[in-house]
């Protein structure tokens, strides 16, 4: 099954390419380039689901242009040593963003922080997050404690070559940001949601296998043994899961979903009629798990949409407070 998944995956990929960016989605920041600003802060805000910084930044003309820029959530902080006190009001710092696509826009995607005595905070990366101690050894579960890496490039960039129907063309044309739950504070879900560089807890029992995740303190529940059929469960916004075990990896089968305004991609709706097909399972060296998904929706997409991600064995982490803050969330989506 894995090698049907890994080609499929591979022509998929061959073919994705930026999507135009639309408003507040990942993909209005120019990801191939870093520019450097260098200003005096006005705010910090280290909240969730996103930490802001906002900086005054003078020009050759002597304007002065405040800028907004956005790290990550404040758990993806504190694995990289930042904490509420690690910026002051009034201190003037360096930092490595992507900028926007447009280049009237003064929101950007921060990624480095220097400060004035030469130290460095990153906002980004998985080498920026603190390494497993030498203690930490393999594992031949899925059960435990994983890091999620980045993945969501593919339901946040790589958007102009999913096939989309022509609802799913005009919904995604039509996407300002306040399409998405996201403003309430209502998580997105899978295969979204298992893309996050945010921590999973996995608990196995012989009836379930539960996800605990940090982002949003959202938990799925996987039914394994005793599933009730699809039709006759109610909808909800992380649908009704069904399990099964295949040569000790974990396939899922999610149906039932609520609609929601982002539940495909950022840009992209998904409808009642959406399912999705997960394969976890672990890599041979006990230090990795492979995720991988194929997504349909016909309402919205043309085909099935398929893809990855990997997270790391990490019992030496803990989940982190990652409460929604209506405010922020809506700061984020530019709706606020």
């Amino acid at each position: 099954m894995r090698s049907i998944f890994r080609l499929l995956l591979a022509c998929w990929f061959a073919g994705t390419s930026l999507s135009t960016a639309a408003h507040h989605s990942p993909a209005r920041f120019d990801l191939d380039r870093v520019i450097t600003l260098e200003g005096t802060v006005t705010q910090y805000d280290f909240k969730n689901p996103h930490v802001y910084i906002y900086i005054d930044v003078p020009g050759a003309d002597g304007v002065v242009t405040t800028w907004e820029l956005e790290a990550s959530s404040t758990p993806n902080l504190v694995r990289r040593g930042w904490s509420p006190d690690s910026v002051t009001v009034g201190e003037r710092i360096e930092v490595d963003i992507n900028p926007p696509r447009d280049g009237t826009d003064r929101t950007a995607r921060a990624q480095i922080v220097t400060f004035a005595d030469g130290s460095k905070l990153a906002v980004r990366g998985g080498g920026s997050v603190v390494p497993p101690p030498e203690t930490v050894v393999r594992t031949d579960t899925l059960a435990g404690v994983w890091l999620g890496r980045y993945g969501l490039a593919q339901v946040g960039t790589n958007l102009a070559s999913w096939p989309l129907t022509a609802k799913g063309r005009a919904a995604q044309a039509a996407y300002d940001g306040s399409q998405n739950p996201h403003i309430d504070c209502i998580s997105v879900a899978a295969p979204l949601l298992m893309l996050y560089s945010n921590v999973y807890t996995v608990a196995i029992e012989p009836a379930a296998v539960t996800f605990n995740i940090e982002w949003m303190d959202t938990q799925r529940v996987i039914h394994v043994g005793n599933a009730q059929p699809f039709e006759t469960v109610e909808r909800a916004n992380q649908g009704y899961s069904v399990g099964r075990w295949e040569d000790g990896a974990l396939v899922v089968e999610t149906r039932r979903f609520s609609e929601h305004g982002a539940g495909n991609a950022f840009e992209i709706p998904s409808g009642a009629q959406k399912s999705v097909i997960e394969r976890f399972e672990l890599a041979a060296d006990g230090r990795e798990l492979h995720y991988e998904f194929v997504l349909e929706d016909p309402e919205y997409l043309s085909e099935p949409i398929r893809g990855e991600g990997t997270w790391d064995y990490r019992p030496d982490l803990s989940p982190l407070p990652n409460r929604c803050d209506p405010e922020i969330a809506r700061r984020f989506l530019g709706q606020g």
